[in-house]
């Protein structure tokens, strides 16, 4: 038989599965009539049952620019095809989408649009992903129809507000991770996952949009730009890209399920990616939840937090676990091996809670990318002093108290005060390309100057993982 949760997936239904339905995650707990709230990867239905769904509101998706990125002169087109020409530049995360509206000839932004991306039901984490595509024989072409489908919901919600049809949207550009442009143009992503590590493409692919699925023209320019490898990808192209020059030796991180990051020494790039799995993201903590309505976001003292949207707290996101474990540091509940000394809990009524798993998450996930970050240092010949700035790109790094991630050696206490969150980098980063072809420039450079290191076979990676496992 099926799981209730393949069923309620087939049904178009989207049940939040960060641990792609292998019951280790207990997120996709849903209340069965007469039988309570079960987890619904692990219950097989033998009979017509009736199933409440889980309710989820959105939080903040960051969308903005800050003074960090460039902001590049519109360029009309000679040519186009409509006499209402809109372009849309698009960002899509492993976990939240932003769409750019952009009025082609006047250059004006005229919507911005963002949701939570709806493949989080097969997975939190693009592994989980790619092995749901490896297991399911319809396994892409379910995540390329749920990502498109979400995108031309926006898409034709636009049309609607400026009276247009979807022939008016004439140019498209994409910015993510290598894994995302596979899954959105249906290419098979299984190599991404594998040793050697070799994605079927990383240049620049244009598809027209008849190709596409998207509700844009049919002989629209569908772009997604280019990725550096298999886990540095267009993302972070389009974040390097759109940085701006303030400084000749920098740091650029992207703290996700995916840790991308890149050091800027000069003309010269050094990127990695290390998997610091989706922690952060709230979904391997055990009351753990993305930053939506009724996430613990910030906590300051015991009865002292935030929670998005001012309700009820209802589970831990990534910035609150952050701050709660620099908090419990500081009050000597966390030893510095990381050892809990009793369950910490956050609200009694909702029984949110911090477990001793829940520490060594963090642990495993703050060592990963201070590592990396150290090998980066390393290959290049760097040493912190040299560094001018850390920038922290994405919405994880908008909303992280910086004094608690150097608390718990997320990032390097080095850099205390060169630390800056420059937004949704990614994709600005699209929307500049969508202004002006002369950014591509910008793009090229980057593609060119870049040197990717490998950590899965790298020593160094090993031996600082290890040595940075511990808080203070």
């Amino acid at each position: 038989g099926r799981s209730l949760l393949d069923i309620l997936r087939s049904g178009g239904l989207n049940i939040y599965a960060p641990c792609g339905g292998k019951g280790k995650c207990g997120k996709c707990m849903v209340t069965i009539t007469g039988e309570g709230n079960l987890m619904s990867c692990s219950y097989y239905p033998e009979k017509d049952i009736e199933v409440v769904l889980p309710g989820k509101d959105i939080g903040n998706i960051l969308v903005s620019q800050t003074e960090f990125l460039e902001n590049v002169p519109f360029k009309p087109r000679d040519l186009y095809l409509t006499d209402s020409p809109y372009g849309i530049a698009v960002d899509i995360g492993t976990t939240t989408v932003v769409i750019y509206f952009l009025n082609l000839l006047e250059g004006r932004i005229e919507k911005i649009a963002s949701f939570l991306n709806p493949q989080n039901i097969y997975g939190a984490d693009v592994i989980s992903r790619i092995t749901y595509c490896q297991e399911h024989e319809s396994g892409l072409k379910e995540l390329q129809n749920v990502i498109i489908n979400a995108i031309n919901i926006d898409l034709d919600r636009f049309c609607l507000l400026k009276d247009i049809r979807p022939g008016n949207i004439e140019n498209v550009v994409i910015a993510g991770n290598t894994t995302m442009l596979h899954l959105l143009l249906g290419e098979d992503p299984l190599s991404i996952a594998l040793a050697p590590f070799k994605p079927r493409f990383t240049a620049k692919q244009i598809r027209h949009g008849n190709r596409t699925g998207l509700n844009v023209n049919p002989r629209a320019d569908v772009i997604t730009l280019p990725c550096i490898s298999a886990y540095v990808g267009a993302d972070i192209v389009a974040g390097l890209a759109v940085i701006k020059p303030l400084y000749e030796n920098y740091l650029f991180l992207d703290i996700g399920t995916n840790g991308e990051m890149a050091l800027v020494k000069g003309d010269k790039i050094f990127a990695c990616a290390t998997a610091a799995g989706p922690a952060f993201e709230g979904a391997s903590l055990s009351c753990g939840t993305g930053a939506v309505a009724g996430a613990v976001s910030s906590f300051t003292a015991v009865g002292k937090y935030t929670v998005i949207g001012n309700t009820e707290p209802s589970g831990i996101c990534g910035s609150g676990i952050v701050d709660i474990v620099a908090f419990l540091i500081n009050a000597g509940l966390v030893e510095k091996t990381g050892v809990l000394k009793s369950p910490f809990v956050v609200h009694h009524k909702k029984n949110i809670k911090v477990t001793q798993e829940d520490i060594r998450e963090i642990q495993l996930a703050k060592s990963a990318i201070y590592s990396g970050i150290r090998v980066l240092l390393k290959s290049s010949g760097t040493e912190f002093a040299d560094i001018d700035a850390l920038y922290l790109a994405g919405g994880f790094g908008n909303y992280i108290n910086i004094n608690s991630a150097i608390k718990i050696g997320l990032l390097p206490h080095e850099l205390e005060g060169r630390i800056y969150p420059v937004g949704n980098s990614a994709g600005i980063g699209a929307l500049q390309y969508l202004k002006s072809d002369e950014f591509w420039e910008k793009i090229t450079r980057v593609m060119a100057n870049s040197e990717y290191i490998e950590l899965s076979d790298s020593d160094d990676f090993t031996t600082e993982f290890v040595m940075n496992m511990d808080f203070g």
